[in-house]
């Protein structure tokens, strides 16, 4: 998502987010499709994501592929319950 200049946080995530450690949940995405080619949700994610959808992630907690597999994932950024 950095690399496509994505734009991940709401104005407020702009200015509180944590830089990656997985703390602040600023950015959350929602996983539309190709799940199956991201990495196991860290314990970190089920700690800051617990009760919310199985599809939402911390996109600085998630890894895209494994280096075997190729596909398209699609996101939703600031996805709302």
């Amino acid at each position: 998502m950095l690399d496509n200049k994505v734009d991940l946080y709401t104005t407020w995530g702009k200015l509180w987010q944590c830089g990656g450690g997985g703390q602040c949940g600023t950015c959350i995405v929602q996983v539309q499709e190709g799940a199956e080619l991201l990495s196991e949700r860290t314990a970190t994610e089920d700690k800051k994501l617990n009760k919310k959808p199985e599809t939402w992630r911390l996109a600085c907690q998630t890894i895209v592929g494994d280096g075997t597999n190729s596909g398209t994932v699609v996101i939703q950024t600031k996805p709302q319950k």
